[in-house]
């Protein structure tokens, strides 16, 4: 495994799942809802991966268990995690459903202590503790407590981090991320829909031409760029610190979020800031293994 390059591929779809929540502010703009400009971002991906992997002569052919595995992630990632948050979104505020999202690393953490028997270093837990410590520094002070959507927000949050276990235990770190992030934006894409007819939402709800120009650089940011690091990542530090270096994703939204929509940061989000920000120097800068097996 080489830490440097996961840390970096972390990192990097971190700062582009960032971005594109400010591509997907602007999308909204021109009508639709979250399921239907959700299910286009998927579609617009489709195509440009296939030319990408055409491109790149890299085969699309996958066994019968990386086929199951990748329906699981198609689910579980592009829509069953999405629905859960824009569900809590309607019950709670954006900052609560994000904060209470973002304990998927600890989520994780736990599993893997406790069922996969994983020894995690000191300075592991710490940055766990800064970076999710961070996460309520974006809090507003006035937030209105939901028991649906906590509860919405809590199993976002679970099913995001059995998402990365998938890859993980699966095999299906070791994919192409092109190829991984093609067949999940199918499986998505079918899932999404297929919801969506049956809650009647309108399929024809986006209507302006520049909405269509956000949605496809929100598909170019998450399914071209961000999707197809996570695997690289997980491949070279696990699951639990990519999870740790995500939290990296909030805080560059907020960061965009200033500088191209002009919206307010104040003291709170300078100091959750530099939690989350110490949490990621904290595991670059750990010397040996991220992750130690505990003997048997």
């Amino acid at each position: 495994m080489n830490k440097k390059t996961g840390m970096i591929f972390a990192m990097g779809a971190a700062f582009f799942y960032g971005v594109s929540t400010i591509t997907g502010k602007m999308a909204y703009v021109g009508g639709g809802n979250a399921v239907t400009i959700s299910f286009y971002r998927q579609l617009l991906s489709i195509p440009i991966l296939f030319l990408i992997l055409k491109m790149a002569k890299i085969s699309l052919k996958v066994t019968k268990r990386e086929l199951i595995g990748l329906v699981l992630l198609g689910l579980l990632g592009g829509f069953i995690t999405g629905a859960l948050l824009y569900m809590s979104y309607e019950f709670i505020s954006v900052g609560l459903s994000s904060c209470i999202h973002f304990a998927y690393p600890v989520i994780l953490a736990c599993i893997y202590a406790f069922i996969f028997k994983e020894k995690f270093s000191k300075t592991k837990v710490l940055a766990l503790a800064l970076g999710f410590g961070g996460m309520w520094f974006f809090l507003d002070s006035n937030v209105t407590i939901n028991l649906i959507g906590i509860l919405a927000a809590l199993m976002s949050a679970l099913t995001y981090a059995f998402y990365l276990i998938v890859m993980d235990k699966w095999g299906l770190k070791s994919m192409n991320g092109f190829k991984l992030s093609f067949y999940c934006c199918i499986f998505s894409g079918i899932s999404l829909y297929t919801f969506g007819l049956f809650k009647g939402y309108n399929f024809t709800g986006v209507t302006s031409s520049g909405a269509w120009v956000w949605i496809l650089g929100t598909s170019l940011l998450i399914s071209v760029l961000g999707n197809t690091m996570i695997p690289v990542a997980v491949n070279n530090v696990g699951p639990t610190v990519t999870g740790i270096i995500g939290i990296l994703e909030p805080v560059v939204s907020v960061i965009m979020g200033v500088l191209l929509l002009g919206e307010s940061f104040g003291i709170s989000n300078i100091v959750g800031a530099i939690l989350v920000l110490g949490a990621g120097i904290l595991l670059a800068l750990e010397k040996g293994d991220i992750i130690k097996k505990v003997p048997v």
